[in-house]
C-alpha cells in the first residue's frame, strides 16, 4: 500500500489514534521502527484475511515471530492513507514466511489476488495461514524418493535417507509455487496443491466466500479444510472432490439428525467409472505422482495454535446456529444454480448442484425449494430428515421467472425477489455470468441507469460510445462486459434470442462513433476495420484479443476481422493478375480499381473471385496474343485476325464493367473541383475530388513472347470506327453508372458548366447514365435546347433517354413535347419534312414509353398502335410498330418497330385487358402484327398512310402486307408487358407454338423463344423450377417429331428435321430464361439445378462430348442446327443462370465460366 513505507506510515498513525491497542502491539511497531533502517533483520509483505481485509505482515527474523496487523481501508474518501486504520493483530511463531495464492485463486481485493501466507515453523513444518486461521500442514510426497531422486540419477544413499529430509527455508513464491530447500541443501521447485480440480467444487468455494457472512465462512473453512478427507491429497479426482465436498455440507445437515442415505445421487457414466477403475489409470496416477514435486496437505489439528479450528466455537453446537449457517448456505449456492442454468455447457454440474441443495433444503424443511429442484432434475427426489426451522424461506427465486415476466409485462412488473441477492453484490465473480445476462436484459427494457447500478438491481459496465435507443445501448453494454458471440452461444436459445435480436436491430446503421469491438459484435467487420484504421493512424494502441473475442467462433479464421486492412494497404500487386508481368500496364485505371477496399477483403478474402472478374473487364491494356511456334510471313495477319475477334470482345466490355461497378462511388456534390479538364478524354474529376475514369478502349494486343511489344489494330482493313464509337458510348454509361443513385442531389450548374465544347460520344453515354440515376431532373428546357442545338445525334439520343428515365412516369408536358417533336409521323402536314435519322426516332418512341410508363394513357397508345393522319385519308391507319421509318437499313426499321412495341407495353404496363377497354381492335392489331392471323381486315390491306407517301421507301418495297418479320418482336414483347402477370389463359393460348409440321415451317425459330418468354411472363404463377414444366412447354408435335428423329423411326426426308430441332432449341431456351426472370435473385436450388444442368447439356453438344444421363435429351444436335443458334442458346441460359444469383456473388464451374 505504501510502496516500502508500510512500516512507518502504519506507526505514525497509530501514534496518533486512539484505538485502545495494547502496549504490546505498540511495542512491536516501535521495535520495526527502530530497524526500519536495516532491512535485512525483517521481512514485510501484504497478505488478506479470510474476509479479505488486508493484512500486513511482518517477520522478525531474531524473534523468529509472525506479526500481522490486520487494517481497515475505507473506500469511501480518495485520500491516499487518510483511510487506512489498524484495526488488530497477532503473532504466529515463524522460522520464514512468504505470501502465496492458493485457497482462492479467482477472487481479487481490490486489484490484488486473495493471498494466503506459508509459515515455516520452528519444528521444520509448512503450515499455510489464511489469515489468523491454520488450514494444514504440508509434507513432501511419498514417493519423492522413488520418482524424483531416480531421475536424477543419484546415488541410492540419498534416496534411502529421504525420509530425514527437513524443509530449512522458504523463498522465491510465485502465486502457487514457492522454492524449498532441504536440509540436504537439495533446492525444490513444489507447488502448493490447495483448490480443488473440480470446477464445480471451485465455483461453490468461490460463492460461499463472497456470499456467506465471516463467521459462517470460517466455520465452513474449519470444516473443509479441518477434515482428513481424501480430497486434499493430489491423487484426488474431480468426482470424489465434489462427493467429498457435498458429504461435508450433508454431515452438518445430519449433524443433530438421522443419518442421510448413502445412496449416490450423482449421475452415473459407466465408462468413466471403466476408466477410472482401469489398470492404465491407475499406474499413470503413481507415474504422475512420482514425476511431480506437490506438496501433499495434511490437516492439521493441533493444540499449539488458538485459532487453528472453528469447530470448538462455543456456536458451532448449537442447532439455530448450524440452521441459519446452513440457509445462507443454500441461498448462496442457490444462487450458483441459477447462475450454472444459463450455461449449456454446464448441465451435469447443475444436476450435481441440484442433488446436493434438494438435501440441504430437504433438511430445513424447505419443500417449495426441493419441489423446484425436483421439477428441473426428478431424480434428484430423495427422503432426508428435517430440522426444526421456524422461520420458512420463500418462494426461490429464479431468473428464468424473472425472464418471463420482463418480456411479458415489463421490468416494473417483474419481482426483485426472483434476483438471488449474491447477484445484486458488486465485485462478485462466482455469479458475474448470470449478472451480466441480468444487466442486459434490464437495458434492453429500459432500466433506470444511476452510475453503474440499474434500478433492476444489479450493476453494469457501459462502453463509451453513443446510443439512440435501448438495443444500441445493450450492445455498448455487451462490449464492456467483453460479452461478445462465443458467451452467446453459451446462453440457453430463448435468452440469447433476445439479445441477438438487439444486436441484429443495431446492424443497419450502428452510430460512428462506437468502439470496434461494437461494430464486430453487430456483425459489421467493415465498419471495425475501418474504426481499427483510424485509430492505428492516430498511433493508438487497439487490444486485438477483444475484437477476437467478441467474434463468433466459427468466423475467427477470417484474418481481416482481427487485422486491420484499408484500401491503401492492399498492394496493387494483390488485386491484378499474376499473369501481366509487364509493370507499365499495372498502374494504368481500369475504373475498377475503387472496388477493391478493405471491405472486399473482408467479403471475398478467401479467393480470387474479384480479381478475376476485374481482369476479364479489363479493357485499358493490350490484350495477350499468342503467336505459333515456327513464325512464317503469315504472322501479321494472323495477329489482324486475333485483333480483330478480340476488338469484338473488347467494346462489349463496358457493358458488363457497368453492371460490376454499379452505384459503387459516393461523392460530395458541393465541393469546389476543376471544371475545365473535367469531361477529358481520360477522366471525370468529380467535387470530391474524386476520380471518375473513362477507361481506355485499348484494341492493340501484345506479344508475350516478344517482350510485349505491342502491335495495333489496322483499321483501315476493316470499317471499326462505328462500333468503337458506340463501344464509347456505352463506356460512358458504365462510368456515370458508379455515381450511387440515392446521393445528394446533383447541381444544375456543375451539370451545364461542365459540358465539353465538342461533344463525343463518352458525355453522350455519361448524360444517359445520369438520366438512369434521375439525376437530369434539374435541368430545364433551355438546358436541354443547349445540349440539342449542338446537332450531334448521340448526344440527342443520351438526352432524349436520361430526360425519359429521370421523368419516368410522370408525363411531363415539356419533356412530351420535347420526344414527340422527334417523331416524324406526329407532325402536322404542314410542317417542313424534317430529316432525323432512325436512331433518334427510336430513342424519342421509347423515351415516351418511360415518360408515360404506367398510366395507360389512350391517345399515347393510340399513337403507339395506330395512329392518326389527316381527315381525308382512311380512319386507321399504320401505327408506329408496324410504320416503316425512313432509311433503307433493315436493322433499324426493326430497332423502330421493337422500340414502339417497348413503348406501347411500358404505357399499359401490368394493366392487361383494362388497357384495351375502349378499342376491341387493339388485339386484333397486335396479332396481326405478330403475324397469327390468317385472314386480314380489308380496310388494313388497301390502307396506306401519309408517311408511307412521304417517307422515301427506296428499295426496300414491302406493299400493302405488314412485314411480320419486322413487326413481331415488338409486338410480343407489348403484349408481355401489358398481360405482365395477368395470369390471362386467353392472351396466352393465341402466342402458343404451331402444333404442325407445315405451320412451323413458317414461324422463325427466334420468334417462337419469344412466344414462350411472353406467354409464361403473363401466365407467372404457373412457372415451376422442374424439367416437367420445361418438357411441357415443347408441343406434343415437336416432342414425338424430335424422339422419332432420335430413334431412326421416320426418316428425315419425311419432314423438315432442321425446322424440329431449330425450334427445340430455342423453346428450352425460352423456358430456361423464364426461370431466371422469376426466380432472379433467389438463389433457388431448384433453379439453379435445373438451369445448371442444361448449361452443362448444350455445352456438351457444342463440344462433341458424349455423355450418357438418365435424363431423355435428344443428342447430336449439331446434325441439325447451326453451332452459332447453339452457342446463342448456350449464352442465355448461362445469363439466366446467373439472374437466379444475382447478389450472391456465385461461383460456377470453370468448364462452364
Amino acid at each position: 500500500y505504501g510502496k516500502g513505507n508500510a512500516p512507518t506510515l502504519l506507526l505514525a498513525r497509530l501514534l496518533h489514534s486512539n484505538h485502545g491497542l495494547g502496549n504490546s502491539i505498540l511495542l512491536y511497531f516501535i521495535y520495526i521502527y527502530a530497524y526500519l533502517h536495516l532491512p535485512c533483520l525483517f521481512q514485510v509483505f501484504l497478505a488478506t484475511d479470510i474476509d479479505g481485509m488486508p493484512i500486513i505482515s511482518f517477520l522478525l527474523h531474531e524473534q523468529k515471530i509472525l506479526l500481522a496487523v490486520r487494517i481497515q481501508v475505507d473506500d469511501a474518501t480518495e485520500e491516499a492513507f487518510g483511510d487506512i486504520k489498524p484495526h488488530m493483530s497477532w503473532n504466529i511463531p515463524a522460522f520464514a514466511a512468504a505470501p502465496v495464492v492458493v485457497t482462492r485463486p479467482r477472487v481479487r481485493v481490490g486489484v490484488l489476488p486473495f493471498t494466503d501466507i506459508l509459515v515455516l515453523s520452528s519444528d521444520n513444518d509448512l503450515l499455510l495461514y489464511s489469515g489468523k486461521q491454520c488450514l494444514c500442514r504440508y509434507t513432501l510426497p511419498n514417493e519423492l524418493g522413488k520418482g524424483f531422486f531416480s531421475n536424477h540419477e543419484l546415488n541410492s544413499d540419498i534416496s534411502d535417507t529421504y525420509s530425514d529430509l527437513k524443509i530449512t527455508s522458504i523463498a522465491d513464491a510465485v502465486e502457487g509455487r514457492i522454492n524449498v530447500t532441504c536440509s540436504n541443501g537439495l533446492m525444490l521447485r513444489c507447488s502448493l496443491r490447495k483448490n480443488p480440480s473440480s470446477s464445480l467444487v471451485s465455483d461453490c468455494i468461490t460463492a460461499m466466500a463472497e456470499g456467506l457472512q465471516s463467521c459462517f465462512y470460517n466455520q465452513f473453512i474449519s470444516l473443509f479444510w479441518g477434515s482428513d478427507a481424501a480430497y486434499l491429497y493430489s491423487s484426488s479426482q474431480v468426482d470424489s472432490e465434489w462427493e467429498f465436498f457435498s458429504h461435508e455440507i450433508k454431515r452438518v445437515c445430519t449433524k443433530y439428525g438421522q443419518t442421510l442415505s448413502t445412496k449416490s445421487l450423482t449421475f452415473p457414466s459407466k465408462a468413466w467409472d471403466f476408466l477410472i477403475n482401469s489398470k492404465y489409470h491407475s499406474q499413470y496416477c503413481k507415474r504422475a505422482l512420482s514425476s511431480s514435486n506437490s506438496f501433499l496437505p495434511v490437516s492439521y489439528n493441533t493444540g499449539k495454535t488458538v485459532f487453528n479450528s472453528f469447530l470448538q466455537d462455543e456456536h458451532s453446537s448449537d442447532v439455530s446456529y448450524n440452521i441459519r449457517f446452513m440457509r445462507e448456505t443454500l441461498e448462496t449456492l442457490h444462487a450458483l444454480y441459477e447462475n450454472l442454468k444459463l450455461n449449456i455447457l454446464r448441465k451435469e454440474d447443475l444436476g450435481c448442484l441440484a442433488s446436493l441443495l434438494c438435501t440441504v433444503a430437504s433438511s430445513l424443511g424447505e419443500h417449495s425449494y426441493v419441489d423446484y429442484y425436483c421439477r428441473d432434475f426428478p431424480l434428484n427426489l430423495t427422503e432426508s430428515p428435517s430440522l426444526v426451522s421456524s422461520n420458512s424461506l420463500t418462494t426461490p427465486p429464479s431468473l428464468f421467472r424473472w425472464f418471463e415476466y420482463c418480456l411479458r409485462h415489463g421490468l416494473n412488473s417483474a419481482k426483485l425477489e426472483d434476483i438471488p441477492t449474491l447477484m445484486r453484490k458488486q465485485k462478485v465473480s462466482a455469479v458475474s455470468w448470470s449478472r451480466k445476462v441480468l444487466s442486459f436484459y434490464s437495458l434492453l427494457l429500459g432500466a433506470e441507469r444511476k452510475g453503474k447500478n440499474l434500478s433492476s438491481g444489479v450493476y453494469c459496465e457501459v462502453a463509451s460510445g453513443s446510443a439512440r435507443n435501448t438495443e444500441e445501448l445493450t450492445v455498448l453494454a455487451m462490449v464492456a462486459e467483453k460479452f461478445g458471440h462465443r458467451q452467446l452461444d453459451l446462453l440457453p436459445v430463448g435468452v440469447s434470442l433476445v439479445l441477438r435480436h438487439a444486436l441484429d436491430k443495431c446492424r443497419d446503421s450502428p452510430p460512428d462513433d462506437w468502439p470496434a469491438t461494437a461494430y464486430v459484435l453487430v456483425g459489421r467487420e467493415d465498419l471495425a476495420t475501418a474504426k481499427m484504421g483510424t485509430v492505428r493512424k492516430e498511433n493508438l494502441l487497439w487490444n486485438n484479443d477483444n475484437l477476437t473475442s467478441m467474434s463468433v467462433p466459427y468466423m475467427l479464421h477470417l484474418q481481416p476481422v482481427i487485422i486491420p486492412t484499408t484500401a491503401p494497404d492492399i498492394p496493387a500487386s494483390e488485386v491484378l493478375n499474376s499473369d501481366d508481368s509487364d509493370s507499365v500496364y499495372k498502374s494504368v485505371e481500369d475504373g475498377m480499381e475503387h472496388i477493391f477496399t478493405s471491405t472486399t477483403q473482408l467479403r471475398f478474402g478467401h479467393d480470387l473471385r474479384l480479381n478475376e472478374v476485374r481482369r476479364l473487364l479489363c479493357s485499358a491494356r493490350p490484350v495477350p496474343i499468342q503467336t505459333p511456334t515456327n513464325p512464317s510471313v503469315s504472322d501479321q495477319d494472323l495477329h489482324q485476325q486475333q485483333l480483330w475477334n478480340f476488338a469484338q470482345r473488347t467494346t462489349a466490355l463496358p457493358f458488363g464493367r457497368g453492371a460490376f461497378t454499379l452505384a459503387t462511388t459516393y461523392t460530395l456534390l458541393t465541393e469546389q473541383t476543376a471544371m475545365h479538364q473535367l469531361f477529358s478524354p481520360v477522366s471525370v474529376l468529380l467535387p470530391s475530388l474524386q476520380v471518375l475514369v473513362f477507361p481506355k478502349l485499348v484494341l492493340a494486343g501484345r506479344l508475350p513472347a516478344q517482350q510485349n511489344a505491342t502491335v495495333n489494330l489496322d483499321l483501315s482493313s476493316r470499317s471499326v470506327s462505328e462500333f468503337k464509337s458506340w463501344a464509347e458510348f456505352h463506356n460512358g454509361v458504365a462510368a456515370g453508372l458508379r455515381l450511387a443513385p440515392f446521393q445528394e442531389k446533383m447541381l444544375r450548374t456543375w451539370i451545364q458548366y461542365n459540358r465539353p465544347s465538342e461533344p463525343n460520344f463518352t458525355h453522350a453515354g455519361l448524360l444517359l447514365a445520369f438520366g438512369l440515376h434521375e439525376h437530369l431532373r434539374v435541368l430545364t428546357v433551355t438546358d436541354a435546347y443547349g445540349y440539342l442545338s449542338q446537332e450531334h445525334d448521340i448526344t440527342t439520343l443520351g438526352l432524349l433517354l436520361g430526360l425519359a428515365a429521370s421523368h419516368r412516369g410522370t408525363m411531363d408536358p415539356a419533356i412530351s413535347k420535347m420526344l414527340y417533336f422527334h417523331v416524324p409521323s406526329r407532325h402536322p402536314s404542314s410542317t417542313p419534312e424534317l430529316e432525323l435519322p432512325t436512331l433518334l426516332q427510336s430513342a424519342a418512341v421509347m423515351g415516351i414509353g418511360l415518360l408515360y410508363e404506367g398510366s395507360a394513357h389512350a391517345l399515347t397508345m393510340k399513337i403507339l398502335l395506330l395512329g392518326f393522319g389527316t381527315e381525308h385519308l382512311l380512319l386507321y391507319l399504320k401505327g408506329e410498330i408496324g410504320r416503316r421509318s425512313g432509311g433503307d437499313n433493315v436493322l433499324e426499321r426493326e430497332g423502330y418497330a421493337v422500340a414502339a412495341g417497348s413503348a406501347l407495353g411500358f404505357v399499359a404496363l401490368g394493366h392487361g385487358n383494362r388497357a384495351f377497354g375502349f378499342m376491341d381492335t387493339f388485339l386484333d392489331r397486335l396479332f396481326e402484327y405478330i403475324g397469327t392471323k390468317e385472314v386480314y381486315h380489308e380496310k388494313y390491306l388497301n390502307a396506306t398512310s401519309a408517311d408511307d407517301q412521304s417517307c422515301n421507301p427506296g428499295q426496300m418495297m414491302d406493299g400493302a402486307q405488314i412485314n411480320v418479320d419486322v413487326t413481331a418482336p415488338g409486338a410480343i414483347l407489348a403484349l408481355a408487358l401489358i398481360f405482365l402477370k395477368a395470369e390471362s389463359e386467353e392472351i396466352a393460348a393465341r402466342l402458343n407454338i404451331p402444333n404442325t409440321y407445315f405451320d412451323l415451317q413458317y414461324v422463325r425459330p427466334d420468334f417462337v423463344m419469344l412466344r414462350i418468354i411472353a406467354r409464361n411472363l403473363i401466365l407467372w404463377s404457373r412457372i415451376q423450377p422442374t424439367k416437367g414444366w420445361v418438357d411441357s412447354q415443347i408441343p406434343e408435335t415437336v416432342r414425338c417429331g424430335i424422339s422419332n428423329m432420335s430413334e431412326g423411326t421416320i426418316d428425315s426426308d419425311e419432314l423438315d428435321a432442321e425446322a424440329l430441332f431449330q425450334a427445340y432449341v430455342n423453346i428450352v431456351t425460352g423456358a430456361c430464361i423464364a426461370l431466371g426472370l422469376k426466380y432472379a435473385g433467389s438463389r433457388n436450388g431448384d433453379a439453379q439445378e435445373l438451369l445448371y444442368a442444361y448449361t452443362v447439356y448444350f455445352l456438351n453438344e457444342i463440344k462433341h462430348i458424349p455423355v450418357r444421363t438418365s435424363n431423355i435429351l435428344p443428342k447430336g444436335l449439331l446434325q441439325y442446327v447451326d453451332r452459332g443458334t447453339l452457342e446463342l442458346c448456350l449464352h442465355l441460359i448461362v445469363l439466366s443462370l446467373s439472374l437466379v444469383f444475382v447478389g450472391y456473388v456465385q461461383t460456377i464451374s470453370n468448364d462452364v465460366a
